[in-house]
């Protein structure tokens, strides 16, 4: 059975958590989140580490739940917003001798990530939108340049017309196709913000 860390599942048995006021809890769960990890990576029998990447609202636990539950793996929900965060996942990942996959979730139309993440129950500031969303990017970037060996599957999410969230793998004929890629999709915080604004 798959064996899942989220920071957001910690947050709900923090003393006094409420979703509204979810940012505030951030820090403290994302910290017991990294501690749960290294001890699951000494302990797990599993030899397979998912980490997740996406901004806020992408769609990564629904991703998870529908396509990863039945995965004999650690996964780790996350966004991996920072490189920092992200490198020392990955050594602690490595020195317990695990293999690593990373699924990367990435929404087709940033209005609609936004609009999803203002009506979570979950409460964050439009920041942490606009943050996750431009570090996630930059960051895994960083990881298909630091760790050409580790494999990433980029995933996009989208809605049908029914409004049910629905994924697709982006498929790539070459390494070079997959950097061109990984290098358009880059944006700064403000152009995200831009995109926002324009559509709105």
């Amino acid at each position: 059975m798959v064996t899942i860390i989220s920071a957001d599942e910690i947050k709900k048995e923090l003393p006094d958590y409420s979703p509204d006021k979810a940012e505030l809890f951030h820090r403290e769960s994302a910290r017991q989140a990294d501690r749960l990890f290294a001890n699951v990576l000494k302990n797990s029998h599993y030899n397979k580490v998912i980490l997740l990447s996406g901004g806020t609202a992408s769609g990564k636990t629904e991703f998870m739940s529908t396509h990863l539950n039945h995965r004999k793996c650690i996964i780790f929900d996350a966004t991996l917003a920072t490189e920092e965060g992200a490198r020392i996942k990955i050594k602690k990942i490595f020195q317990a001798n695990k293999t690593l996959e990373i699924y990367s979730i990435m929404p087709d139309d940033l209005k609609r990530a936004f609009i999803a993440f203002l009506n979570r129950d979950r409460k964050f500031s439009d920041e942490h939108f606009y943050k996750t969303h431009s570090g996630s990017r930059k960051t895994l970037l960083w990881i298909a340049s630091e760790y050409p060996k580790v494999k990433i599957n980029v995933i996009e999410s989208s809605y049908t017309p029914s409004q049910k969230l629905q994924f697709a793998r982006i498929k790539f004929d070459s390494k070079k196709q997959f950097m061109d890629y990984l290098v358009g999709i880059q944006m700064t915080e403000d152009d995200i913000i831009s995109v926002i604004k324009s559509q709105f």
